[in-house]
């Protein structure tokens, strides 16, 4: 049997009785294993000692009922197999840097979840990203077979809590469930059936593989498989919509286009969602990545200025508020579609919480079209001059590629970043072809973006 396989073993047990008193002997037992080779292999898979693994494991299922219930810290200690009271509050502070008490009153989460030795992946990050970005992982997810639905409605707010609460009210209505399951979303085209226009696909795969062959047979649920591949993973606390989107834009927009990697052709941007008994505690995402090739070159050279329509909005909500702004024109001059426009995108980064940010979107005018009298002061212009340019991927609102174009300017002798004109992004769609509901889903995989930082020649 593989290492990994006789790791996960003893993994398995450890869960199964995390509980309870464990003695190294009864677990190396269940490994099949001596306890000097557990002691080896279990940190040479994991990266963990045994020991510690247990106890972390153990605080981190005190930290969930510390911060969902009101059980007294002392029950809860017991709960999670600590032999004392003062056995967890020792250890909880040395894990946490907090006591129990004070752990419950902070904003602070605390999370370190079971390891699964058949998702480990092994990768080269630059020293820089890896301590910038410490909660981001790389990992193999061995595709599932699961049960699932598809939720549909008719507006995009609060499609995911509605899916996921009718989601898990299927899955309790359902006998015979397998103890433990994981369950997943991610957004969908539109449901052809209903046709409503946004759809939120969910699916519940088991833990132990071997479960999945007692999957229960429910008329709203069907089979479904659960996609796998290579999958860059980050936390996020459950319930805040503003905190979940933030969370996917530093894993897509900040983490990936400093990376070895790129985004990935294969699976969905998953979220699984983690429960604590009546409700969902935390969850997790997964942005589908490839390892990355040759990175793109920057680039020098004169663009010509560009009359746009301009669409601005400020605030907390602009993003959403210049997109819909954008369509809304779109539909009503019916050039939704019209592949002659050409769509460009620019945006603030406020540094303090004092700072209004902004985000613009603008659409090139089409040749002989004359603006009505009420778009005339959206009308502008892009302007003219050399650029420093880099083609990617649409990667959110491309923070870490401005990154990386700036840094290239920092150490150039060649060129300097203009400060009288702003950078903006051209978006170049991906050739015309049948549309399925992945490239509905995923629009970051079908279109690539040249992101455009205006400069001037130090020689001049």
């Amino acid at each position: 049997m593989h290492t990994a396989a006789i790791v996960q073993r003893a993994i398995d047990y450890i869960e199964e009785h995390l509980d309870e008193p464990l003695e190294l002997e009864q677990i190396a037992e269940a490994a099949a294993m001596s306890v000097p080779n557990l002691y080896r292999m279990f940190y040479a898979v994991t990266g963990h000692p045994i020991k510690e693994y247990i106890r972390k494991r153990r605080t981190s299922e005190a930290a969930c009922l510390l911060r969902h219930t009101g059980l007294p810290a002392i029950e809860i200690g017991f709960r999670c197999g600590f032999d004392t009271y003062q056995t967890f509050t020792k250890s909880f502070k040395r894990t946490t840097g907090l006591t129990p008490g004070l752990y419950r009153r902070a904003g602070l989460i605390y999370s370190f979840e079971r390891i699964d030795t058949n998702e480990y992946e092994s990768y080269l990050e630059e020293r820089e990203v890896s301590e910038r970005y410490p909660d981001v992982k790389v990992i193999r997810l061995d595709p599932r077979i699961g049960i699932g639905c598809l939720h549909a409605a008719e507006h995009e707010e609060g499609l995911e809590a509605a899916a996921v609460s009718r989601f898990r009210a299927l899955l309790a209505a359902s006998e015979n469930l397998p103890g433990r399951m994981r369950i997943f979303g991610w957004n969908v085209g539109p449901d052809r059936e209903s046709e409503k226009p946004y759809g939120y696909q969910m699916a519940a795969v088991c833990e132990i593989e071997s479960d999945s062959e007692r999957l229960p047979a429910h008329p709203d649920l069907r089979p479904i498989e659960l996609p796998g591949g290579l999958y860059a993973v980050s936390r996020t606390p459950a319930g805040s919509g503003a905190a979940i989107v933030a969370s996917w834009n530093r894993l897509l927009s900040e983490w990936l286009p400093r990376s070895t990697f790129e985004l990935g052709e294969h699976g969905y941007f998953l979220e699984e969602y983690q429960p604590f008994g009546s409700h969902i505690a935390r969850m997790k995402l997964y942005l589908p990545v490839k390892r990355g090739q040759e990175p793109a070159t920057i680039g020098i050279g004169e663009r010509p200025p560009v009359t746009v329509i301009s669409f601005r909005a400020e605030g907390a909500d602009c993003v959403t508020q210049a997109d819909k702004a954008s369509v809304d024109w779109l539909t009503r001059h019916d050039f939704a579609g019209d592949g002659r426009l050409r769509i460009f995108m620019s945006c603030s980064f406020p540094q303090s919480e004092s700072e209004s940010s902004f985000y613009n979107v603008y659409l090139s005018l089409p040749e002989n079209f004359i603006p009505s009298e009420e778009d005339s002061f959206r009308v502008t212009r892009l302007e003219a001059g050399l650029y420093a340019s880099l083609t990617t991927k649409a990667y959110g609102s491309m923070t870490g590629v401005l990154e990386r174009i700036y840094r290239w300017l920092g150490t150039s002798s060649e060129y300097a970043e203009d400060e009288e004109r702003f950078w903006y992004v051209s978006y170049m769609p991906a050739g015309s072809g049948k549309e399925t509901d992945r490239a509905a889903a995923d629009w970051e995989r079908s279109v690539t973006v040249e992101c455009c930082v205006p400069v001037i020649s130090k020689n001049t």
